[in-house]
């Protein structure tokens, strides 16, 4: 049974009644107020804009272990409950073009790039159970933690001066106060990574050393699997499915070998790959996790010298991967950052997997496949 304080009820409507032609941002601000007063009270306040008023109204949430109690107070001009949720048709637009307007509906129909893989609906599912997250967390920033938070923000983007962020701010279309919702959400998100995190990045490191070892990797990306498989075959062996003049086999734009096994320099093979125009090619160097995302299982023990993939990437196009390196992980301040990261990844993907997950368009063959993905 949810019990509350014997003066909360009235006190919490009292103060739901002074929210009459209060923004969300300054709202946030009073509800402090509240909880300072009710501190074992845990507090979440939700808001809704009236689209066919521009006002907002406002639900104040009590979660317990048994259930939420929710309460509102609503002024008697408001719009009336029937209405409620209505929108203006033109804030389904989204574009005009040649005087053709295209509404969300139509933008959304055409998005086939979220069913072509799981990561974009991963970015957008990510994004819910952090606000649900940070919502729970029921701490508010203060007036001087925010305007720390503005000067970091302002420092990473390089907004030296108050007219580089008006700037900054009219080509988003920004307001101010729009401006100080963006920033708190991104501290309030980095508050959660740390506490998430907190004193377990040595022991992390420490089980999964092997995984954040450094590797130097030639990439090699073709359009074209054939290509790929041949590059691979050829640096794994010295050979691939067309024969040269002495026996060998030697793909399509790529520099013939002597036979013999051992493969080409992977340095020389990619100049000709590049120059004949069937591939592109990058050396870097890459976290061994990254690599075992691309090129699966295969890369979690991969050596110098080794051969990865080919490997279909999400856009259609295959990638091949020489190790020309491994660098042994040490626990510095980059490998710290990169663990803490991992930790948060893992978070997040323990809360998908117990995620209810609902898709408003699609077919339901697709939005099944891709909630299991997304599990998974």
């Amino acid at each position: 049974m949810l019990t509350t304080p014997p003066d909360l009820l009235g006190d919490a409507l009292e103060w739901l009644r002074g929210l009459d032609g209060v923004s969300p941002g300054h709202a946030r601000e009073r509800l402090a107020e509240l909880r300072a007063r009710y501190p074992e009270t845990r507090m979440r306040l939700l808001w809704q804009r009236e689209a066919a008023t521009d006002e907002y109204h406002y639900d104040l949430l009590f979660p317990s272990s048994e259930g939420t109690a929710s309460l509102a107070f609503a002024p008697d001009r408001v719009i009336p409950w029937p209405l409620r949720g209505g929108q203006r048709s033109g804030e389904q637009l989204v574009l005009r073009v040649n005087g053709v307007d295209m509404t969300m509906q139509q933008v959304v129909s055409v998005l086939d790039v979220l069913w072509d893989g799981v990561a974009l609906a991963r970015r957008l599912v990510n994004a819910a159970l952090v606000e649900q997250a940070v919502d729970a967390r029921d701490q508010d920033l203060s007036a001087e933690g925010l305007q720390e938070a503005m000067n970091a923000f302002r420092r990473a983007r390089g907004l030296l001066t108050a007219q580089a962020v008006r700037e900054w701010m009219a080509e988003r279309g920004l307001s101010h106060a729009r401006l100080e919702e963006i920033v708190a959400s991104e501290a309030a998100v980095a508050a959660l990574r740390r506490e998430l995190v907190e004193g377990r990045a040595e022991e992390f490191f420490t089980a999964h050393r092997e995984e954040f070892d450094r590797l130097r990797v030639v990439r090699l990306r073709y359009a074209d699997p054939d290509h790929a498989e041949a590059a691979a075959a050829l640096l794994r062996t010295g050979r691939s499915a067309g024969a040269g003049e002495d026996g060998t086999v030697v793909p399509p734009g790529e520099p013939e070998t002597t036979g013999g096994g051992g493969g080409p320099d992977p340095v020389t093979l990619a100049v000709g790959a590049v120059l004949e125009g069937v591939a592109t090619c990058r050396m870097e160097g890459n976290g061994r996790g990254d690599l075992v995302a691309l090129f699966g299982a295969a890369a979690s023990d991969t050596r110098a010298g080794e051969v990865l993939g080919p490997a279909r990437l999400p856009d259609g196009a295959f990638c091949v991967g020489y190790v020309l390196a491994v660098e042994p992980a040490v626990f510095d301040e980059t490998t710290r950052r990169l663990v803490e990261m991992r930790i948060f990844d893992d978070w997040l993907a323990e809360q998908r997997r117990h995620a209810h997950v609902e898709w408003f368009w699609g077919s339901r063959a697709r939005t099944d496949e891709l909630t299991a993905d997304l599990r998974a």
